[in-house]
């Protein structure tokens, strides 16, 4: 993880870096301030764990809290209790909360109060019924609305157990349970495909507008954003957390020319991550096809 001065944004300085000494870090969460939340390969662990980074010197950023589900420290002699148990991240700090999406393991939720001693205080298992394997990849946490926004993360090609989009109410964290689950995307009228599992490439849920601590990130409101891989991007209406409705998508045009592996197989839009600024507009990027802007101009969940 490095650390740079941007105050001359076309000539950034390398302040300092904190080295895993693993495989490094996946998906990370700073908001400012003192600590840097990681999603962090270490060694002698299976999978990601939850690592805290003290940065308030920047040159010399260092470790100063850890946390995995117990059996991933195998060098401690711990065994994995299930597969695919790893800290996918970002992990998502509200306060002295931590919501840590931990693939098969499920969304957990830790008291960081004390940074040094990270505690687990709540946990929602989802796998089984759904995939084990990204199990839960994203969480987006809104204590003021007392729910969060789950998401995994299917990459079997559509033949392993049904991915998930749901949201789950934490108005009591210790307690999280589900509220409802996204509608399954059906491809338009003469798309060709009666369902996005015969397409090819990935598909499901992604990645969510998560950067909510950013002024410039639109603040999440009552229309949910999801990019959906070979489904394009996909737009909910979240007003009413048990009964949440598509109101709008955009599947970009299959690419012409592959320039990476992925997706095995057949070359078909692969939609990753989506942002939405404050002013609406709407960035999602692909693989093999770089990114498009977008604007919603469909019904609003006030309408």
């Amino acid at each position: 993880m490095l650390i740079w001065d941007i105050s001359d944004p076309v000539n950034p300085q390398k302040l300092g870096q904190f080295r895993t000494g693993g495989t490094g870090t996946h998906r990370n969460f700073y908001a400012g301030g003192r600590y840097m939340h990681l999603a962090a390969g270490m060694p002698g662990y299976e999978g990601n764990i939850y690592v805290i980074v003290d940065i308030s010197d920047p040159a010399s950023p260092h470790e100063v809290g850890r946390w995995w589900v117990p059996g991933q420290h195998t060098a401690g002699g711990e065994k994995p209790s299930a597969e695919y148990i790893s800290h996918h991240g970002p992990p998502y700090i509200v306060g002295n909360l931590a919501y840590l999406s931990y693939g098969s393991a499920g969304m957990i939720v830790l008291d960081i109060s004390d940074v040094s001693k990270p505690r687990q205080i709540g946990k929602l298992p989802f796998s089984p019924p759904f995939h084990s394997r990204f199990g839960v990849h994203s969480v987006l946490p809104l204590p003021e609305k007392g729910i969060a926004y789950v998401a995994s993360e299917d990459v079997s090609y559509g033949k392993g157990p049904m991915a998930h989009a749901s949201i789950v109410d934490i108005r009591d964290p210790e307690n999280p349970f589900l509220l409802s689950i996204m509608p399954r995307p059906v491809p338009p009228t003469g798309y060709g495909y009666r369902d996005f599992s015969e397409k090819g490439g990935w598909q499901g849920p992604h990645n969510i507008n998560h950067l909510q601590h950013n002024p410039d990130v639109e603040k999440q409101g009552d229309l949910l954003y999801l990019a959906y891989f070979n489904a394009g991007l996909r737009i909910f209406d979240v007003s009413h957390p048990r009964l949440p409705q598509e109101v709008g998508y955009f599947i970009p045009p299959d690419p012409k020319k592959r320039f990476g592996p992925m997706p095995e197989g057949r070359l078909v839009v692969q939609t990753e991550d989506v942002l939405v600024d404050r002013r609406g507009y709407i960035y999602i990027t692909h693989k093999n096809q770089g990114l498009w802007i977008l604007k919603y101009q469909g019904r609003k969940p006030s309408q």
